[in-house]
């Protein structure tokens, strides 16, 4: 993460409030209704409040009827098998043996600022995936992030499909393509990715336990190039804030073209 002097020293003008509000004005999204958001603060030059200000203005813009869908993943808090190569690997057999189980209400967010911010929402809640959660506050938030299957991190058996089916937006905040973790829906649709052995930490009876589930060897790589081609087919109006580009998406259309771009590619 870069450091607050880097970003400060970087900066000519900070970020406001006003300015996220004429942002999000911009992009229209007073008229939506369920937005999966995803955003990188590194993107940006100094925000005056950071992720409690970029999280105001949507809801300030949004209205406060609007379902917000967030990524919560933790990948090494409870999978093992993302060894971080940092640690020593002598350390690996213990990280193994003592890596506690996934919880919803504590479990550690490596999604960014913004999303660990928002889950402290009293009103937000989390899916029950170990490695791939989500978070979510709104009208239906519950039944969005219910029934979250261990073996469909991203698939037909997690809040994603609910996400593609109930016709939701993408709000990207100075994230690239390969950062939505949502567009990986396109890659059990497309039927295009072999299945590998994952691990999780779990509790199971109320006991720690250290499960193996099959899915998907899921793989990003192609989303940059495959959101190039979407936008040379889709009108996708970008603006900028504080450096960072931002832009608006629909949730349907694009899972239907990856998973088109993703059979053929």
């Amino acid at each position: 993460m870069m450091k607050s002097i880097d970003v400060i020293s970087k900066t000519t003008k900070p970020v406001t409030k006003a300015d996220w509000l004429k942002l999000l004005k911009q992009l229209n999204l007073a008229s939506e209704e369920l937005l999966i958001v995803y955003t990188d603060l590194k993107s940006f030059d100094y925000v005056i409040g950071g992720a409690q200000t970029i999280i105001e203005a949507i809801y300030e813009v949004a209205g406060y009827h609007t379902t917000i869908i967030m990524p919560a993943h933790s990948i090494n808090q409870t999978c093992p098998t993302f060894f971080d190569e940092s640690l020593p690997k002598k350390w690996k057999s213990t990280i193994y043996k003592h890596t506690p189980a996934f919880d919803s209400e504590v479990s550690p967010i490596l999604a960014g600022d913004v999303s660990e911010t928002f889950a402290r929402n009293r009103n937000v809640c989390r899916s029950e995936h170990p490695i791939a959660s989500y978070l979510a506050s709104g009208r239906k938030a519950d039944w969005f992030m219910a029934n979250h299957q261990l073996q469909s991190m991203f698939g037909e058996n997690s809040p994603l499909q609910k996400l593609y089916a109930q016709d939701a937006k993408i709000l990207c905040l100075g994230v690239d393509y390969t950062q939505l973790t949502a567009l990986h829906l396109a890659e059990y649709l497309a039927n295009c990715r072999t299945k590998t052995t994952h691990e999780a930490v779990i509790l199971e009876n109320g006991k720690r336990a250290l499960v193996e589930f099959e899915d998907l060897a899921l793989d990003s790589s192609q989303f940059n190039e495959l959101g190039a081609a979407y936008e040379k087919i889709t009108n996708v109006q970008k603006y900028s804030v504080g450096g960072g580009s931002c832009f608006l998406l629909d949730y349907r259309s694009l899972i239907d073209f990856a998973t088109d771009y993703l059979k053929l590619n």
